[in-house]
């Protein structure tokens, strides 16, 4: 008895392809099936979709250059993927401070001159789940760092604050 026969058919049941398309339905059948069953599954699919979060970017140790070229409704990207973020609400400039120590040993904080750092906030329409909040496709988690840029400037960023409302 062979196994595939002269008209295609296996054991002489049914056709290869039929049985391949067979398999297919019959997996992702199942796969919902599980999917709809886990509780897991049914929280992961919770979300809320395209909510209104503030994301606050910490960039450190720019010149006034930079300072100057950050305005409030300049719209930022993230570099890796060239999505929109979202749109500047605020800008907050102080001056930039390192760590030291004096001739006692004590630790005190001395201004860099011509360096400063900036608090961008950003208004970004996103995804917020169980799992993680995506703004534009992007994974965003406080101290995580970003590369960002507008049409004028591109900043190594860390993401400081997150609000938004459930």
């Amino acid at each position: 008895m062979k196994i595939i026969d002269d008209k295609g058919k296996l054991f002489g049941l049914i056709n290869y392809l039929d049985l391949i398309v067979l398999l297919i339905v019959l997996l992702l059948a199942g796969k919902f099936f599980i999917l709809d069953n886990d509780e897991n599954s049914k929280d992961f699919l919770k979300t809320q979709s395209d909510k209104e979060i503030l994301l606050t970017y910490y960039v450190e140790g720019v010149k006034d250059i930079s300072v100057s070229s950050v305005k409030e409704g300049d719209l930022f990207r993230d570099v890796e993927t060239k999505n929109v973020l979202g749109e500047v609400m605020k800008v907050e400039v102080s001056q930039n401070k390192i760590q030291t120590s004096d001739r006692d040993g004590n630790v005190i904080y001395s201004e860099v001159p011509d360096r400063y750092d900036i608090m961008i906030t950003l208004k970004c329409r996103g995804n917020i789940s169980q799992k993680d909040i995506k703004v534009s496709n992007v994974d965003v988690q406080i101290g995580r760092s970003m590369l960002i840029e507008s049409k004028l400037i591109r900043f190594m960023s860390v993401v400081h604050g997150i609000e938004y409302e459930i």
